[in-house]
């Protein structure tokens, strides 16, 4: 007795062994996993294949292998903005609706600060397999900038700018025609105020 195609791949069918005898045509009785059942499902099954006649007595055994069938993953939400809360990519799947887990930068958890996350998204199915790769990106929530206090008199300090941000109390830096120095002189000065945080990105200019 020789079994033969026991390596075969999930589809949802049954999948049953092959057999061949010497002499040839003899009835055979086979078991997987002790039913007679050819199973469906990805996995090892072990395989018994007993002659059954009665002239002839012979038997043999081996393993099935049902592989995996392989599934296409493709990522979307990829492109998002900060607003505080966890951002996540969704999937979809072929065949549709398989439970698929995400990874970002290598954790479970979905980020929240604005950036570049490395996704992986992995089907886990037990008669599927297939994962993908790709990138999240978290952009900067736009941060509106005020200036204000631009109108002042020389009294020989350095005179600055002030700016309200929203949200309130963001960083902001100054520049006076290109230079970090609060001028003191009087004359007109070129102001750009620039939001400096990690989640926020915003800038106003005006004339001190």
């Amino acid at each position: 007795v020789t079994l033969a195609n026991l390596s075969q791949r999930y589809d949802g069918s049954g999948k049953s062994v092959t057999v061949t005898t010497v002499p040839a045509g003899l009835n055979v009785d086979v078991k997987y996993n002790g039913s007679a059942a050819a199973p469906t499902n990805a996995g090892s099954y072990a395989v018994a294949a007993t002659v059954v006649e009665n002239d002839y007595g012979g038997r043999t055994n081996g393993t099935l292998t049902i592989t995996k069938s392989n599934a296409l993953v493709t990522l979307a939400n990829l492109n998002q903005i900060y607003d505080g809360s966890g951002k996540t990519a969704t999937a979809t799947t072929v065949p549709a609706s398989l439970n698929v887990s995400f990874t970002y930068g290598g954790s479970a958890a979905a980020p929240t600060n604005a950036g570049s996350y490395a996704v992986v998204a992995t089907v886990l199915e037990s008669n599927y397999a297939g994962s993908t790769n790709a990138t999240l990106t978290i952009s900067k929530s736009n941060g509106p900038v005020t200036l204000a206090g631009l109108a002042q008199v020389y009294d020989g300090r350095g005179r600055s700018a002030a700016a309200t941000t929203v949200p309130a109390g963001l960083n902001v830096t100054f520049t006076y025609d290109g230079s970090a120095n609060a001028p003191t002189n009087t004359g007109n000065y070129a102001v750009v105020a620039t939001v400096v945080e990690s989640n926020y990105a915003g800038s106003a200019n005006g004339t001190l």
